[in-house]
């Protein structure tokens, strides 16, 4: 956090308007964070269950037509998809939360509070910038792991009506 040694004709009302309508933030961004990851997971529980259930009841068929052992792998190589997405959604993302209750006082002991909330500010929209692109990566994975599952689910159909009417 830098600090002003000479603000520009900062006007308190602005600042303080400017500030408690972004302090929180961070936070919700994390919230919306936690909400992709738990829709990830969900997508990736389903394919899952469909490919389990599909191991469990392959036993007991003949993989004797072309259209049945294709969408078989399809159904697998859009699994793998799923996980693949999911992995790379779920792993760690540097997250700013713009936490300052260790800094506070070391740093800012000597300034004005006008200048401490503008630097609050000057970082929280840092955060923000820097997680708006986090969750941007989030939503395009998600994305993916969603289209894969839908392929998933189609191929599956593919597959038991092969079997059905082959």
């Amino acid at each position: 956090m830098e600090n002003l040694d000479q603000p520009k004709s900062l006007k308190t009302d602005t600042l303080d308007f400017i500030f408690n309508f972004v302090k929180d933030a961070p936070e919700h961004q994390l919230e919306d964070a936690n909400m992709l990851d738990n829709k990830v997971i969900q997508i990736l529980s389903v394919a899952s269950i469909i490919i389990g259930l599909l191991g469990f009841g392959i036993r007991k068929i003949a993989l004797n037509h072309v259209l049945t052992i294709i969408s078989l792998i399809v159904v697998i190589l859009a699994y793998i998809a799923v996980v693949c997405f999911a992995i790379i959604h779920l792993k760690a993302a540097a997250f700013r939360r713009s936490l300052h209750a260790d800094e506070l006082w070391q740093e800012h002991w000597d300034n004005s509070v006008l200048n401490i909330k503008h630097d609050l500010v000057s970082d929280i929209s840092e955060a923000y910038s820097h997680n708006k692109s986090v969750l941007s990566k989030k939503n395009k994975t998600l994305f993916g792991a969603l289209i894969a599952l839908g392929i998933q689910v189609v191929s599956v159909g593919v597959f038991i009506a092969s079997f059905l009417l082959g």
